[in-house]
C-alpha cells in the first residue's frame, strides 16, 4: 500500500501532467519575460531532479540511467525548443518515475542511504522519508513557478 507521502505526491503530478495538457507546445516552450526558464523545462526539472536525489545522491543506484539528466538538472536552462513529443515522455515519466520510487522505497531498496546536504539549503539528507519530503517541497516549489508562467504566455 502506498503511504501518504508518495498518494499526495502523486496527486500533486497527476494535476500538472493533466493541466500542462491544456497548454500548447508553444506556450509550454514560451520563457517569460523576467524568467530564465519555461513550463516544458519545468516539467522535466521535476522529473529529473526527484530521480537524482532518490538514486544517485543516496548511493542507492548511483549508475542508473535518468534520460534528460543534463538537460533539465540544477542549473541548466531550456537550450532550445522542446518538441511535444518530448514533453508527452516527460509527462508520463511524472507519474511513472514516483511510482517506480514508491515501489523501490516498498520494497525497501532506500532502508540504508548514504547521508548528503540538499545544494540549496544545506539541509541534512539522512533518511529517504526526508528525501521524500524534500521532493515534494521541490515539486510543489516549481509547480508554482509554471503556474505563475501559465498566466504569462
Amino acid at each position: 500500500m502506498m503511504n501518504d507521502q508518495f498518494a499526495f505526491a502523486l496527486t500533486a503530478r497527476r494535476k500538472f501532467a493533466q493541466w500542462v495538457e491544456e497548454l500548447s507546445t508553444d506556450q509550454l516552450n514560451t520563457i517569460p519575460e523576467h524568467f530564465k526558464n519555461n513550463i516544458a523545462w519545468h516539467l522535466g526539472h521535476i522529473v529529473v531532479s526527484t530521480e537524482i536525489l532518490c538514486y544517485y545522491k543516496t548511493g542507492v543506484d548511483p549508475e542508473r540511467v535518468i534520460e534528460g539528466v543534463e538537460k533539465y538538472r540544477h542549473g541548466t536552462r531550456p537550450e532550445a525548443y522542446i518538441p511535444a513529443e518530448e514533453i508527452t515522455r516527460l509527462k508520463d515519466r511524472l507519474v511513472v518515475s514516483l511510482e517506480e520510487i514508491s515501489a523501490d522505497y516498498a520494497a525497501g531498496r532506500f532502508a540504508t542511504i548514504t547521508p548528503f546536504q540538499t545544494m540549496t539549503f544545506g539541509f541534512d539528507m539522512d533518511n529517504i522519508d526526508t528525501v521524500l519530503q524534500c521532493c515534494t517541497h521541490h515539486d510543489l516549489l516549481h509547480l508554482g513557478q509554471a503556474g505563475a508562467m501559465s498566466k504569462l504566455v
